[in-house]
């Protein structure tokens, strides 16, 4: 076969193009550090790319819930806290009431203690994290207690406001549970319903219908609701500490509940950590180059394109006018 000068310079083109493009590949893998720039250099790995991409935003996700969740419950345990601490002295106060040395006026001293006492656990009620009342059920737009009917409670002696006049709002559905997604399939409930601990929960009817008897004994005000004497009540009074002391462990036994609950959470936030390192491991050995490898194939492709270049200009050159002179 006669071999012409068109011939060799269509070869010649032909394979620089090709060079071309395969510095060109290899340049873009060194700048973007990715194997393939479109789905179409390699199906295969596209499809496994997005599946782990999916995979690594699920775990990013399931992280910001667990640290979400970790922060709501942290300040549930520290209301919680302060209610036990504040029950506690309200079960102190009580204790030194009962004894019969002390006359009315060293109770109804008492009395304006428990009573702040008794606000406080009320203020406790509406605690908010990131603006969201964390004891209210699902009605987490809306405060749990109404502060000024719970002191217009307080102070009604002849009891005609009753205790559901203080709560504001129902607790909306499923009992007012809150539960977020921390892995695939899983949920935890990161909120005290008003209703955990039965009997109406830590906040519930209960415990200010417990704490309003005992406000009003200490004020002289009898069980039945007539007027008496604060000073000849420590049987009374004494008789209420059996309560104080259940609504109290009540209270310990929701924080014990809630402490299991962030156990679970804490065990879950590290197999998360775990399963980011792995999915982003397995996503960069699929789609990442192995930068030293793509160095030497671009400075080996460079050295066979000079080549090229070199070869084809030796051959191509000579022309007529070339032979004439």
């Amino acid at each position: 076969m006669r071999v012409t000068q068109t011939m060799l310079t269509k070869t010649n083109i032909g394979h620089l193009s090709s060079s071309y493009q395969k510095l060109s590949t290899l340049q873009e893998q060194l700048i973007s550090g990715k194997k393939i720039q479109k789905p179409s250099q390699d199906p295969v790995v596209a499809m496994q790319g997005i599946r782990y991409r999916t995979e690594v935003r699920e775990v990013d996700q399931f992280k910001k819930n667990v640290d979400e969740a970790t922060g709501w419950m942290d300040l549930t345990d520290s209301a919680l806290d302060e209610v036990t601490s504040a029950m506690r002295r309200i079960n102190e106060l009580t204790t030194q009431a009962a004894n019969d040395t002390y006359d009315g006026t060293q109770r109804k001293a008492i009395q304006s203690e428990v009573g702040q006492l008794i606000e406080h656990i009320g203020t406790l009620a509406n605690t908010k994290y990131n603006e969201k009342q964390i004891f209210n059920g699902t009605k987490t737009d809306q405060p749990f207690i109404d502060m000024e009917k719970l002191k217009a409670f307080l102070k009604d002696n002849v009891d005609t406001a009753t205790v559901d006049s203080i709560f504001t709002t129902s607790v909306g559905p499923g009992n007012g549970k809150i539960e977020y997604e921390v892995s695939s399939g899983i949920k935890v409930q990161v909120n005290v319903t008003p209703t955990d601990g039965g009997d109406g929960g830590v906040f519930g009817k209960d415990t200010f219908t417990t704490l309003k008897k005992l406000f009003n004994a200490l004020g002289g005000t009898k069980e039945d609701g007539t007027a008496g004497s604060s000073t000849n009540n420590g049987t009374e009074l004494s008789g209420m500490l059996k309560d104080l002391t259940a609504m109290l462990n009540k209270t310990v036994e929701v924080r014990s509940d809630l402490g299991a609950r962030v156990n679970r959470l804490e065990l879950n936030a590290s197999r998360l950590e775990d399963q980011e390192i792995i999915a982003k491991t397995v996503m960069s050995d699929n789609e990442d180059i192995e930068t030293e490898q793509v160095i030497m194939e671009l400075k080996s492709h460079e050295t066979l394109h000079r080549a090229a270049l070199s070869a084809g200009a030796r051959i191509i050159q000579p022309s007529l006018l070339d032979f004439l002179r």
